[in-house]
């Protein structure tokens, strides 16, 4: 699988913040120019989309009336992995992250913001607002033993707030 050109993930914590003013430890680059520290490799991602239903049971009739309630679940995971782990910052991210609050008053849908160029058209792209956001709900960092010095990631966001159809 190629990698992901222009690929970040990255969090906002006020109205002004913009993703070229981040510091370091709010976002990490993945694959060219990658920041804070050139070490994030990012070498998969898909996402998953699911419906909310409500079932209503028929019993010993035709089959259960399902109800459509619409989207009800976006979620993105990105599969990846870290060089010279023992320095890198990526893993600290994350971890330090995980740790803080996914919302806050700026950004009650989420502060985390994707930048998925290579991927589907960029229908992943999302910039954290007061309506819509990522919330990073699941992040694994495992120590790998060959290649030395690497460290393997799953990080899965959900979307959250207003989403619309794509023109």
């Amino acid at each position: 699988m190629s990698a992901v050109l222009d690929a970040i993930i990255y969090r906002f914590t006020n109205p002004s913040d913009t993703l070229g003013g981040l510091a370091n430890s709010e976002k990490i680059e993945f694959n060219l120019a990658s920041a804070p520290d050139d070490t994030g490799r990012l070498v998969g991602q898909k996402f998953r989309m699911s419906r909310d239903i409500n079932i209503h049971p028929n019993p010993r009739r035709a089959l259960d009336q399902v109800q459509d309630s619409l989207l009800g679940l976006l979620d993105v995971h990105l599969r990846g992995y870290f060089i010279k782990h023992s320095t890198t910052l990526g893993p600290k991210n994350f971890f330090n992250w995980q740790v803080d609050t996914a919302t806050n008053a700026n950004f009650p849908f989420g502060r985390f913001g994707l930048q998925l160029n290579g991927f589907a058209n960029g229908i992943l792209n999302l910039t954290p607002t007061t309506t819509e956001g990522y919330i990073l709900y699941d992040v694994e960092v495992d120590d790998v033993e060959d290649p030395r010095d690497e460290a393997q990631f799953n990080a899965q966001l959900y979307r959250n707030g207003d989403i619309a159809v794509i023109p």
